[in-house]
């Protein structure tokens, strides 16, 4: 289809193709010019690109679906230079890339729907199982919700 389909999913760290595309780190996140880059839009517009779609984002909430950088660089020519940049969440990169007009925000959208048409054909309507495999996928949900609570738990005590 194209190259964001193409990708597979790691088993190590489980990022989606449009995650490891945008560099999504192990926190979850990935930066403003990384997504800018992904998009391919013009260099010369992503200061214009950033205020319009990260900080007078309504949607957007500062220090949680992102956080204002200040980096220091240097120029081509050897100079020194402050870049203001933003750590996204992988969440709030995902939402910007779909609301794009570019090709690859298109790609985006088309990874997305096919994703989702995906997990639509998987699912399975739990109500048509019998009562007694219902009483132990519920059992099951339980024991698995437990086990996730419990490894969350041991994760923040290290």
């Amino acid at each position: 289809m194209n190259a964001l389909m193409n990708n597979s999913v790691t088993d190590q760290n489980y990022l989606t193709p449009i995650e490891m595309a945008l560099g999504v780190d192990e926190q979850g996140m990935t930066t403003a010019r990384k997504l800018y880059e992904f998009l391919e839009l013009r260099k010369a517009d992503f200061a214009r690109w950033c205020k319009k779609n990260i900080i007078e984002n309504e949607f957007a909430t500062e220090n949680e679906d992102l956080v204002r950088l200040i980096i220091d660089a240097e120029t081509p020519t050897g100079g020194k230079i402050t870049r203001e940049d933003y750590r996204l969440t992988a969440h709030f990169a995902k939402k910007l890339s779909v609301k794009g007009n570019s090709e690859k925000a298109e790609q985006a959208r088309e990874y997305f729907t096919t994703v989702e048409e995906r997990v639509k054909q998987k699912a399975i309507d739990l109500s048509q199982l019998s009562p007694e495999l219902q009483m132990f996928n519920k059992i099951f949900q339980s024991v698995a919700q437990q086990q996730i609570e419990q490894k969350k738990q041991a994760e923040h005590i290290v």
